[in-house]
């Protein structure tokens, strides 16, 4: 509810709202349905009456739009409220009507922007921008897909994967439909008040060792609906594949590792480190021996590098990795 009033201050005339309730528990349909006699834009409220899961429930919601472009907020998500669609709006018109894009945002609480998008402006296409930015599909709010384009290659192939957004980003992106990025940070993460309970991957973390368990933050779903895109687009290699694991495993991996170490949950810092052993990981037998065996050795030296390295330093340089890691 906190979303739909800021977005009630939108000046941009030509919005609908889309909301997928899986199956909510609370009085949301209730609250939406009266908040809909009266609401500034119209509201398309659609309820299932089992759990949906989040992938199926994300598509769902696109489908259900009628709009030639869908811009997807996350349920805890909204419009910074100092941006304006009109400018979206128009850099849209003004590129030529691009494919698929992803905006920057910022969280609520820190007020730090994520800054995944370096430029305002149009990134191309084809498997190599593919393999650039899919990362930067992995949180779903700010992403902008042309409606058409998602119906073309809309699938339940990947639901409970938790990613099924990086795929339709991967398989857009193979195919040549042209990518976008806004710099302005024009959505904000986590508006829920602070009383009320969020549920983090913070919270189930182990923290003793008597607790320890092997981790994979989901890395292996990453890579597999990721070269599902390029192998669904006839544009899989050997090189795709190797680069695919080495951005894993010299960017991400170490994230989280660093990441768990900041939450003071060592036993799941090592806990990831097992559990994204190369030769284990779901489709690394599509890697060729000498790049599995490149692999390996990326992944011991980043997770030995990331264990030792000190946690202060890494806080200070962060946005400057971020940034270089993006460009």
């Amino acid at each position: 509810m906190e979303s739909l009033r800021v977005l009630e201050s939108q000046t941009y005339e030509h919005i609908e709202i889309v909301i997928s309730d899986d199956c909510s528990k609370d009085d949301t349909e209730q609250s939406i349905l009266q908040l809909r006699e009266t609401y500034r834009f119209p509201i398309i409220y659609s309820r299932s009456k089992t759990n949906l899961g989040y992938d199926r429930n994300l598509r769902e919601a696109i489908g259900l739009a009628t709009g030639d472009y869908v811009l997807i907020l996350g349920n805890d998500d909204t419009i910074n409220p100092d941006c304006d669609l009109k400018d979206l709006i128009a850099f849209i018109e003004q590129n030529d009507f691009p494919d698929i894009g992803f905006i920057n945002y910022f969280e609520e609480e820190t007020r730090e922007i994520i800054r995944r998008a370096q430029t305002t402006g149009i990134l191309g296409s084809g498997p190599e921008v593919a393999l650039k930015y899919y990362s930067c599909f992995s949180f779903v709010g700010g992403i902008v897909m042309k409606r058409s384009v998602f119906l073309q290659y809309n699938t339940n192939r990947f639901d409970g994967s938790i990613f099924t957004q990086i795929y339709l980003a991967c398989v857009i992106m193979a195919s040549g439909h042209v990518l976008f990025s806004i710099e302005t940070p024009m959505i904000i993460k986590d508006i829920l008040p602070l009383e009320q309970n969020r549920l983090s991957f913070k919270d189930n973390l182990p923290r003793k060792w008597k607790d320890y368990k092997k981790l994979n933050a989901g890395l292996p779903s990453v890579l597999n609906v990721m070269l599902s895109g390029f192998q669904d687009t006839g544009t899989l290699t050997q090189e795709v594949v190797y680069k695919a694991f080495r951005k894993i495993y010299s960017n991400t991996l170490p994230f989280w590792i660093m990441e768990y170490k900041k939450q003071k949950a060592l036993p799941a810092a090592v806990g990831i480190i097992q559990g994204m052993y190369p030769p284990a990981v779901k489709n690394s037998d599509l890697l060729s021996a000498f790049n599995l065996f490149r692999i390996g050795s990326l992944y011991c030296f980043t997770s030995m590098a990331s264990l030792l390295f000190p946690l202060g330093l890494f806080e200070k340089i962060r946005p400057a990795i971020y940034n270089w890691i993006k460009k």
